[in-house]
């Protein structure tokens, strides 16, 4: 198999086809990856060089290719595609990142609400819009929770416009009027030849305005039964009017009161632990190997009915989450511990998801959550 990347999502792609037995190729102009630590081979090429990287795979005679991140996705589309492999349509995957195109499609779906929205290029058409504040302002294709502002009002505009261009380059940016209330969450899906399957549902905790960063996940989410099957209900509609219909997709989304907003697709694995190894020790099944085989072409039908139910989750320790300094300190001495991450004695505040680069404990349980 082929895996378009180099970071920790192929690193963790290359673990899991090793323990499948599957030779696998990661491709990257990074010859520094982690990825070599477990892949067959790294192969040193500018992956927005898409013959290129087709030409190496038709010459290993590759049986599969999976993306790792946003920027990854037309690549391994295209390569898919040109093969007859399964994937993405590379003409969807080519906008499937397109915050404001989802947007569109989604607009008259009967499970998937939206907030009023719209798409600038400059300042001037930010200012022109007759949207009600607070705002939110970020890249219209970006990942990450990168140059994303929650803003309150006019005299906040340019700031906030400038932080995202930062993060956006020469691409537009999406507005939107910003839901105050109810609780964020992200959906992990697979789909396989249109039909789609929902793995978790994960709860998450949020630093809030401005910049929304990722404090911390918890699987599975505090949610009804009832509101678990209108999530599922709402994810399927949602891949379906994208074109999502091979592959994983991450989804984020905020429930208040009943309703379901829409937030954004990332037809990719959820990062920040949350695809690996969370899903897998919360639901016992194997997500990444679900989605090499759905690549392969090997995918049996699933029964998430038959999933085991165990708490499972991840806590950033940050400046913004300094309460969870004296259990990160002994926290490798419970049971429910499976990984401490120290990176700092000091703590840092989180300013962008970095779910690497901070420190962290991950924590699996019959019983449920450590800290509320």
């Amino acid at each position: 198999m082929a895996i378009i990347g180099s970071g920790r999502m192929a690193w963790i792609f290359g673990r899991e086809a090793k323990e499948m037995g599957i030779e696998s190729h990661a491709f990257s102009f990074d010859n520094q990856c982690v990825a070599k630590e477990t892949v067959t081979e790294h192969h040193l090429v500018n992956i927005m060089d898409m013959d290129k990287v087709l030409d190496i795979c038709r010459q290993l005679k590759i049986d599969g290719v999976v993306p790792t991140t946003e920027l990854t996705v037309p690549v391994a589309a295209y390569v898919a595609e040109k093969m007859g492999l399964n994937g993405i349509p590379f003409d969807v995957a080519r906008v499937v990142t397109d915050k404001y195109r989802n947007r569109q499609l989604c607009k008259s779906l009967v499970h998937l609400r939206q907030p009023a929205f719209a798409e600038v290029f400059t300042l001037e058409e930010l200012n022109a819009l007759n949207l009600s504040f607070p705002l939110i302002l970020k890249p219209v294709s970006k990942g990450g929770k990168r140059g994303i502002t929650v803003v309150r009002d006019t005299a906040e505009l340019e700031t906030a416009f400038d932080f995202a261009k930062n993060s956006s380059g020469d691409n537009p940016l999406i507005v939107e009027e910003f839901i105050e209330n109810g609780q964020e969450y992200s959906v992990e899906s697979l789909s396989y030849q249109g039909e789609h399957y929902i793995i978790q549902v994960t709860e998450k905790m949020s630093s809030g305005a401005p910049h929304c960063v990722e404090l911390g996940h918890h699987q599975p989410a505090d949610i009804s039964a009832e509101m678990r099957k209108k999530v599922e209900d709402a994810i399927k509609e949602g891949l379906t009017a994208i074109g999502v219909n091979n592959g994983p997709c991450h989804t984020e989304i905020k429930i208040v009161g009943d309703q379901i907003y829409l937030i954004e697709f990332n037809a990719r694995p959820g990062g920040d632990h949350i695809a690996w190894p969370l899903t897998m020790l919360s639901t016992g099944y194997h997500y990444m190997k679900g989605i090499i085989q759905v690549a392969l072409n090997d995918f049996k039908p699933l029964n998430t009915s038959e999933f085991l139910h165990r708490y499972a989750g991840v806590y950033f320790v940050t400046t913004q989450s300094a309460y969870l300094k004296p259990m990160f300190d002994n926290c490798e001495k419970e049971a429910w511990c499976c990984w401490k991450n120290e990176v700092s004695k000091e703590l840092k505040p989180l300013v962008h998801n970095d779910g690497y680069g901070t420190n962290f404990f991950i924590y699996c349980s019959e019983e449920g959550r450590p800290v509320k």
